[in-house]
């Protein structure tokens, strides 16, 4: 099958993307980035901004993508370029709004053809760091994660090493969800009180969060307790490491 740039595009539009590349460790990462627009026969994305990912980029600008259509698993190559162009930032920020405008990039692709790859390719779970959790819009939920999130900054660092990064993690998580549906809230708290030295630090251990917290549904406080919690959070990489809880 040949697929045009409409079709790629429309693909995009409909399905979450999965940025791949070559670390400056050799390892291979992966990352989720959004599809924004087309102009010009290139395609534009964003994502939370990433110092590793800009540095890998710059290096090695090809980059594949792998996209859901259908039954079908699309493999998009391209070169990448970073824009600082304030008219690119501004349409992918109006899709966007609740988002910080300091905390994303930009880039699009060039050059751009799509294959369907041999063999199965292995994605993240949807469930997990490409959509995260579901709040119901109640004002109890609103005031209970805000609460949460000042007592962590109230009481400080309570664990240790990185079980206090998956909890300042998963913290984000829910901070972050809470921001779409109520985007006057305040997450400053956990913003200061992170130990989370640098960007990609933080992105890390949020995503590392979100895909052992999967899709979950936050209907009442009492979910909230449950899911930031560090026992929950342990039980549940354990069982992701092969583990017994």
């Amino acid at each position: 099958m040949t697929y045009t740039i409409d079709s790629i595009a429309d693909a995009l539009s409909r399905s979450p993307a999965v940025v791949a590349t070559i670390g400056l460790d050799g390892a291979p990462q992966a990352r989720p980035a959004a599809y924004r627009f087309t102009q010009d026969g290139a395609l534009y994305f964003d994502c939370l901004k990433s110092e590793r990912l800009y540095a890998e980029l710059c290096r090695v600008p090809a980059l594949q993508l792998c996209i859901s259509a259908g039954s079908e698993t699309i493999r998009v190559s391209g070169e990448a370029h970073f824009t600082q162009d304030g008219a690119i930032l501004d349409r992918c920020m109006a899709l966007r709004p609740d988002r910080d405008r300091n905390s994303v990039i930009a880039f699009f692709l060039t050059g751009v053809s799509a294959e369907l790859p041999e063999g199965p390719i292995r994605l993240p779970d949807p469930g997990g760091v490409l959509i995260g959790v579901t709040i119901r819009k109640k004002t109890e939920l609103r005031d209970r994660i805000a609460r949460i999130l000042e007592r962590r900054e109230e009481q400080g660092v309570t664990l240790t090493g990185d079980e206090q990064r998956l909890l300042d993690g998963a913290l984000f998580v829910f901070a972050e969800a809470a921001k779409k549906l109520w985007p006057r809230m305040d997450i400053r708290p956990i913003e200061r009180a992170a130990v989370f030295e640098t960007y990609d630090e933080r992105e890390r251990w949020t995503n590392e969060a979100a895909a052992l917290i999967g899709n979950a549904q936050i209907d009442k406080p009492e979910d909230l307790t449950y899911w930031l919690s560090i026992d929950t959070l342990r039980a549940l990489n354990e069982q992701r490491n092969g583990g017994t809880t």
